[in-house]
């Protein structure tokens, strides 16, 4: 009986190893397309460098990723995490519809008199 319970838990051991590992190596890859794409963004040159790293926020390693898959990513990893994403939003110039959807909710809630 003990027997039976020691190969189960070992089989049980090396089936989840295996599987880390598979795991492990799809995560190497896909991180590798990652690296890939991001060299084979088109180069810049030395004075629009400056001009870019002064005005782009994001990391160097970021800038072959579209935004929308980056903001994907971190809304997944945030749940997973046991996060939530509070906002999202391309800066100043996207703010009016946000002022709207305020006033349209906060006039839902209106109590009539």
């Amino acid at each position: 009986m003990l027997h039976q319970v020691i190969m189960k838990s070992l089989y049980a051991y090396m089936l989840l190893a295996i599987i880390a590992f598979f795991v492990a190596v799809v995560i190497k890859v896909i991180v590798s397309l990652f690296n890939k794409a991001a060299d084979k963004s088109e180069p810049v040159s030395g004075a629009s460098v400056q001009a870019v790293a002064a005005s782009a926020p994001a990391p160097a390693i970021l800038k072959g990723i579209p935004a929308h898959h980056l903001v994907a990513i971190v809304a997944a990893a945030q749940t997973v995490a046991g996060g939530r994403v509070v906002r999202i939003d391309e800066g100043e110039e996207n703010k009016n519809w946000t002022t709207i959807g305020r006033s349209q909710h906060l006039s839902s809630h209106d109590i009539r008199r």
